[in-house]
């Protein structure tokens, strides 16, 4: 059986589609997708991508400690200090980059942005 030359570009052209058809976004590039990340805004690979309060948020991109909705002065001074002046997380997800402990590096880099930025933590917007 003959095989026109316009059938078989066609052919190949769908299967090419169809084999990035399923691909999805990876916004934070940290080569987790989307759709299987649980923090799409900052990158957290594993082993970073600890979630020590089981709220379906990574910690690099959960400083809302209590679930309250936003990532305040609550949640600093209640929560990440006491965990900050141990050097020990406790199981509300202080220790942000998942190290192991909580440091200058969890809050410099992962809390004060969440908290100055004046956004709400993501465990107000769970869908």
């Amino acid at each position: 059986m003959k095989i026109g030359v316009l059938a078989t570009i066609s052919l190949v052209l769908g299967l090419a589609l169809a084999a990035t058809a399923g691909l999805g976004t990876d916004t934070d590039g940290d080569g987790v997708l989307d759709s299987a990340d649980n923090c799409i805004t900052i990158s957290n690979a594993a082993p970073a991508d600890c979630d020590e309060d089981s709220d379906g948020f990574g910690n690099a991109c959960d400083g809302d400690h209590d679930q309250s909705g936003t990532v305040n002065a609550t949640d600093f001074t209640n929560i990440f200090v006491p965990a900050f002046t141990s050097g020990f997380p406790t199981p509300a997800g202080e220790d942000m980059d998942c190290s192991g402990t909580v440091n200058a590096t969890d809050f410099t880099n992962l809390f004060v942005p969440q908290f100055t930025g004046g956004a709400p933590g993501p465990s107000c917007c769970a869908p």
